[in-house]
């Protein structure tokens, strides 16, 4: 689960740097690509809620394995976009994905974590959410300057794809039971 939720921050983080860098790239103005992340982040806070419904209700796996799943495929499409309106469904594609993820990293580590040494497993659990978050952009930056920015976005958008599937191995698929009262 750990190496899901540190891929999953590598996808968030590259997120927030493709964006305007594909838009430059296709040479949509600076305005426009700042209002078309705008919308996406949009849909990210529209989400959310229902996405955690889901959680609580169906099972973490629910939400966790699209989230990873939208995201890399979004990355990985976003370079055959060729102009606004392709750019446009891409970017809000990406957007939804990482929205019904919100939350998804910490509620992992919440029903991973184990009553003796809780504070030390999420202590690590955080640690390699940061590891991937601060990663990401490294690891898009070095495939760029050796291959392309397209390349980038393939290759982070493939390490969604491995974070969906860790997802779908080990994260439980029903909803964890509430715990009980305390008396």
């Amino acid at each position: 689960l750990g190496l899901g939720a540190t891929l999953v921050s590598v996808l968030r983080s590259s997120r927030q740097v493709v964006i305007p860098l594909w838009a430059e790239q296709l040479g949509i103005a600076p305005a426009t690509a700042a209002l078309i992340y705008g919308f996406a982040a949009a849909i990210d806070m529209t989400v959310f809620y229902p996405a955690g419904r889901i959680m609580d209700l169906h099972g973490r796996v629910w939400v966790a394995v699209p989230c990873a799943l939208l995201m890399g495929l979004a990355l990985m499409t976003m370079p055959l976009t060729t102009g606004l309106a392709s750019f446009v469904a891409v970017t809000l594609l990406l957007g939804f994905g990482n929205g019904i993820g919100s939350g998804i990293i910490m509620t992992l580590g919440a029903d991973a974590s184990p009553r003796s040494g809780r504070t030390q497993f999420l202590g690590i659990w955080r640690m390699l959410s940061d590891i991937g978050s601060s990663s990401g952009p490294v690891l898009l930056s070095a495939i760029t300057a050796v291959a392309s920015l397209a390349a980038g976005m393939v290759t982070i958008g493939a390490l969604g794809l491995v974070a969906a599937a860790v997802f779908w191995r080990w994260v439980p698929p029903k909803a964890p039971k509430p715990p009980a009262p305390r008396a």
